[in-house]
């Protein structure tokens, strides 16, 4: 195998593992905005308790609830998403140990409505526990993808830029740099984040297709044999 058709293999098999990744985010990314959704209605049954309270601590649990409401679904990260996923697994366990906070203030004050929102913020541990676990499946599924993302971009750069250089003028040469054309143009603006639904899968899907399309053996000439460098 030279160095171009190692290059196209590479690249064919960095876009199927990378769609598969996707799938992964696709199943478990709304799993875990439910749960996100859940914790809202907890934080809100728990505000709604709140404003029968008084006492000192009103204030320090009112604050409590705030910050349990910030949640990472409500924010525009697709970009960060494909990086991986530390900054939201952080926040969930920072949010957890917010809810902890919120039950020990509770426990110096036992009466029934305080166990109420002890409940509220036990439910919300229990659902962050959840959604950190899925967030954890994500980041270890897209992560090794997310650090290949240069190489497979400079693979694709290497064939666009062989087959125009090294095959004759010729039906097949346009019908390959078509093929590879098409797939740059639709990886382009890969560093913004490939969509993460059901649309992302198929664009890289699609790429797939025109990759395997696109016959190994158009590279059989383009390199000496002695040029055995794997890229």
């Amino acid at each position: 195998m030279n160095t171009f058709d190692h290059a196209s293999d590479s690249l064919r098999q960095d876009l199927t593992s990378y769609a598969q990744a996707l799938r992964t985010l696709v199943a478990s990314l709304p799993r875990a905005q439910a749960l996100c959704e859940r914790v809202l209605k907890e934080v809100r049954l728990a505000r709604a308790l709140l404003a029968f309270a008084s006492g000192a601590q009103i204030g320090e649990l009112a604050s409590v609830l705030y910050k349990l409401s910030n949640l990472w679904p409500y924010r525009d990260l697709a970009f960060a998403r494909t990086l991986g996923f530390r900054d939201e697994i952080a926040e969930a366990q920072a949010l957890r140990e917010e809810a902890r906070r919120g039950m020990a203030l509770l426990s110096r004050h036992p009466d029934t409505l305080a166990s109420e929102i002890t409940t509220c913020l036990m439910n919300i541990v229990g659902l962050l526990e959840e959604e950190q676990r899925l967030l954890e499946e994500c980041d270890a599924s897209i992560r090794p993808h997310a650090a290949n993302m240069e190489l497979t971009h400079k693979r694709l750069d290497l064939l666009v830029a062989a087959v125009d250089a090294r095959m004759p003028v010729s039906p097949e040469q346009g019908a390959a740099l078509r093929s590879y054309g098409e797939a740059a143009e639709l990886l382009r603006n890969w560093e913004n984040g490939v969509p993460l639904d059901e649309q992302g899968i198929a664009i890289l899907e699609h790429c797939i297709g025109l990759l395997q399309g696109t016959s190994v053996t158009y590279f059989a000439a383009l390199a000496p044999a002695a040029a055995r460098v794997q890229v």
